[in-house]
């Protein structure tokens, strides 16, 4: 059978565009951290209010770690399926 670059290598899956013109998983990776970053960001903003309650400040301080713990998460290379996971969560 003839080599066709429409195929991969180890499966016979024919290619999706995206593999085709870049890495699709790096820029969703990006584009997911960049959004943690924004609400980690704007949790810390929320917590230099010295009028918060002390119900408020525990809830923030729970998402602050939840949004920490996703940045670590995709820092070291989560699948596209925590990537999609993730970016429902914090949207």
């Amino acid at each position: 059978m003839p080599y066709s670059d429409d195929y991969d290598d180890v499966t016979t899956r024919p290619r999706v565009q995206a593999e085709q013109h870049g890495n699709a998983d790096q820029e969703r990776n990006q584009r997911t951290r960049t959004l943690l970053e924004k609400r980690k960001d704007a949790i810390l903003d929320a917590l230099a209010d010295p009028n918060l309650s002390k119900g408020e400040r525990k809830l923030l301080e729970t998402q602050r770690r939840e949004v920490k713990a996703d940045i670590r998460t995709i820092k070291y290379g989560a699948p596209i399926r925590v990537l999609r996971a993730l970016d429902r969560k914090w949207r």
